[in-house]
């Protein structure tokens, strides 16, 4: 057994015995081998718990511990505080890790000292396809994080010395959400990217496919939004925590009242933050133009709500000669402007008009 390993997988394990070989054989099969694999059986009761005895007996680098259920946070901090790598990387049961995952992380992780959490790109599979929108730049994501949590949990590669130096294990109380939570606690510490790759493949199921759950997981996650919110000096009415929300879900009301009080809202957020500087001014100007441009665009208001949009202080004329966001985001805000306008996104010509639009307000060059 290695008692220095570089990484240490942690994976907690519920009632996933149909998918589990495969998650597990896809960390056995990384290019970087010299890993410990903690397995925290959470009281699963379908057979999980004999299919991890055998591969521990095969594999001295797995560590399997049983325990009665507990939940996911706490499963995950006992593996947390079980580990002896350097890097501590999350995993769960169902899903898949592309085999150079593990080696572009600490490879990525080793140059940049100051990331402390990095996640991956992802391609989902199972009830629901598609590829994550994955964000790269640090400071955009810590803005980003008002509204999502920007990384997706089981691709994360985190520093074990940050998680002893400043606690940073999941909160237990928090049923779902747990990741996000973490994130933002993350985010005071250190610098959070993803890698732009696609290095994991994510196993949507159809309880997480439902409209219930995603509602569950946004009223959880608009306690950390919240709390987030209270790092500008601001503490949410219940009105603005709806407004907040909607914008979390991208769910806009198709009303000239809904795009007004969502101005005023983001408006005092960009006041609060230039007092408390908790973010990058530029950034998040961005951030704030591109929800404010979405509720424009989903309003349905036509040519009241393109000019709202241009003539509110949240539209961004100019930064600084330069892109404060990954181009994910511009051509996101691309496609907004294309449906504000009614037009197709397709052919070069549209897209270097859009590009060159979102360039003039960026005050770049066309």
């Amino acid at each position: 057994m290695n008692t220095n390993p570089c990484i240490s997988v942690v994976m907690a394990v519920y009632n996933t015995a149909p998918y589990l070989e495969e998650a597990v054989n896809s960390i056995l099969s990384q290019t970087r081998g010299d890993f410990e694999f903690i397995i925290v059986n959470d009281g699963s009761a379908d057979g999980s718990g004999e299919i991890l005895d055998n591969y521990s007996n095969m594999d001295h680098r797995i560590r399997v511990v049983h325990q009665e259920n507990r939940g996911l946070p706490a499963s995950l901090n006992r593996g947390i505080q079980l580990a002896r790598g350097k890097y501590v990387a999350r995993m769960d049961g169902d899903d898949i890790s592309l085999p150079e995952r593990l080696e572009k992380q600490v490879s990525f992780m080793g140059s940049n000292p100051d990331i402390g959490l990095c996640g991956t790109a992802c391609r989902l599979f199972g009830d629901k396809s598609g590829v994550s929108w994955t964000m790269t730049d640090p400071e955009e994501i810590r803005c980003r994080m008002l509204f999502w949590p920007c990384v997706t949990h089981p691709t994360v590669m985190m520093r074990r010395d940050l998680i002893l130096k400043h606690d940073l294990y999941y909160r237990t109380d928090f049923k779902q959400a747990e990741d996000y939570e973490l994130w933002v606690r993350f985010s005071q510490v250190c610098k959070i990217t993803n890698l732009p790759e696609t290095l994991f493949l994510y196993r949507i199921r159809a309880k997480q496919a439902t409209a219930a759950f995603e509602d569950d997981v946004a009223r959880w996650s608009g306690k950390i939004q919240a709390g987030a919110l209270r790092m500008l000096g601001i503490e949410p009415s219940d009105e603005e925590m709806e407004l907040h929300l909607a914008l979390h879900k991208s769910r806009f009301e198709k009303s000239r009242d809904f795009v007004e009080r969502v101005e005023g809202w983001l408006c005092k957020i960009a006041d609060a933050n230039k007092v408390t500087r908790a973010f990058d001014e530029d950034t998040l100007a961005w951030v704030l133009c591109e929800r404010w441009a979405a509720v424009c665009a989903g309003s349905n208001l036509g040519i009241w709500a393109w000019r709202r949009l241009k003539e509110s202080k949240l539209y961004v004329p100019e930064c600084n000669n330069s892109w404060p966001i990954s181009y994910s985001s511009i051509s996101y805000a691309g496609r907004v402007l294309s449906s504000m306008l009614g037009r197709s996104s397709s052919g070069r010509s549209f897209k270097r008009a859009i590009r060159s639009a979102v360039t003039r307000c960026a005050g770049g060059r066309a």
